[in-house]
């Protein structure tokens, strides 16, 4: 199991590094899949990823403020609200399956709202 779990915390890990650069994926919660898999299969590779440069305070903001960065949240927000808009205007979907498309991104999109905003927790 314990070789599942890493292979399952890199996997995560290199989405995450795919969401860095390319926008409209998320980065922190692949991040959070991998250190859950990460410190349960392999401490020195969840100490590395917590010590990167890209990914720590991205960890760090969660596991101490449970909370993400206002570019984070804003980020995730248009880019999933683009995502929604764009499969429902072009996707060539039953008027059920966008019913459903926007069903589930208004509530990604709620859940993401929620999410308290580093700056405001941290004071």
């Amino acid at each position: 199991m314990r070789w599942i779990y890493t292979a399952l915390g890199v996997l995560f890990v290199a989405l995450g590094g795919i969401g860095v650069v390319l926008p409209g994926i998320p980065t922190t919660p692949f991040l959070l899949l991998a250190s859950y898999f990460l410190i349960r299969s392999s401490p020195p590779l969840y100490r590395r990823l917590v010590r990167s440069k890209t990914f720590g305070p991205i960890l760090e903001g969660w596991n101490r403020h449970r909370a993400i960065g206002r570019r984070v949240k804003w980020v995730a927000i248009v880019g999933a609200g683009a995502a929604v808009c764009l499969s429902i205007a072009f996707g060539g979907l039953p008027w059920a399956a966008r019913a459903g498309i926007a069903a589930a991104g208004a509530y990604g999109l709620y859940f993401v709202w929620r999410i308290p905003v580093l700056d405001d927790v941290s004071r």
